[in-house]
């Protein structure tokens, strides 16, 4: 969902990255974009389900993806926080705990 957010979000022609690094006991990555950005007054609602940016709305999408990547990171003990500017791009971090059998 991310990495597809962002290239859906992002214009033709511009860099995505992705960042992959172990950080202690947990695995850090990093989806970094140049696209839209969000909003700061929609930042706060961003993860809350069917809620749409006010600049996305004329965009294909229901509003539920980052609600389910936030979920479910979460029931793997994981976490979600992202920044972004608007009409610079966003950058979404996720941490995920490194299981050993």
């Amino acid at each position: 969902n991310l990495i597809h957010n962002a290239i859906k979000y992002s214009p033709e022609n511009t860099t995505i990255t992705l960042e992959i690094n172990q950080n202690g006991k947990k695995i850090a990555f990093k989806v970094i974009d140049e696209g839209m950005g969000i909003p700061k007054k929609d930042q706060k609602h961003i993860f809350n389900r069917y809620f749409r940016a006010e600049n996305v709305l004329n965009t294909q999408g229901t509003g539920i993806g980052l609600n389910i990547v936030k979920g479910h990171l979460e029931n793997l003990g994981g976490s979600i926080r992202f920044e972004s500017k608007l009409h610079k791009g966003s950058v979404f971090s996720i941490d995920l705990p490194i299981v050993r059998e």
